[in-house]
């Protein structure tokens, strides 16, 4: 397993070379659970943040630029107006990519271009509606409001009526 510390340190010396200023993090987490996303940024207060790494990215047979960027792309978060994935963070992650060409940081990784296979869960759906009229199906995996009143809602298809089959 990768040292998270170590390729941490990496990252810090680049920003530090590019004078970008990024905040205090006050814990680094490996995030064994995670399964469909590398990293997280969480702002506590102030300019102190946790990020969690998702253990994926430290596995021995994974490429130290996919972990190297996706550290880089949380830590772009801690600067100054950079928690979100659009104005300032954007600019950063642009600069950092020209001047620094190991680096690639993009808003989302492609598990394609990381070489990691995420595990996803297909959807349980245990409400189906279907309209009496064109046969589309309506499902959700939530007793949400349509579910309950279904005979108050109409088709978005074709305006037929709404019975539910499960």
């Amino acid at each position: 397993m990768k040292d998270l510390m170590k390729l941490l340190d990496i990252c810090k010396a680049d920003l530090d070379s590019l004078g970008i200023k990024y905040g205090m993090v006050s814990n680094w987490t490996v995030n064994t659970r995670a399964k469909c996303r590398l990293g997280q940024c969480r702002k506590i207060a102030g300019n102190l943040f946790d990020i969690s790494i998702s253990s994926m990215l430290l596995a021995d047979e994974v490429d130290d630029k996919v972990a190297l960027n996706t550290i880089m792309h949380e830590l772009l978060h801690t600067v100054p107006s950079c928690l979100n994935h659009n104005g300032k963070w954007k600019i950063y992650a642009q600069f950092v990519n020209k001047k620094l060409p190991q680096y690639n940081i993009k808003r989302v990784a492609r598990e394609s271009e990381i070489g990691i296979l995420m595990e996803r869960k297909e959807p349980v759906y245990r409400y189906i509606l279907r309209c009496t009229k064109c046969a589309q199906e309506i499902k959700r995996q939530k007793e949400t409001k349509v579910v309950t009143n279904y005979k108050r809602y109409r088709c978005g298809k074709c305006g037929g009526k709404l019975e539910r089959i499960l």
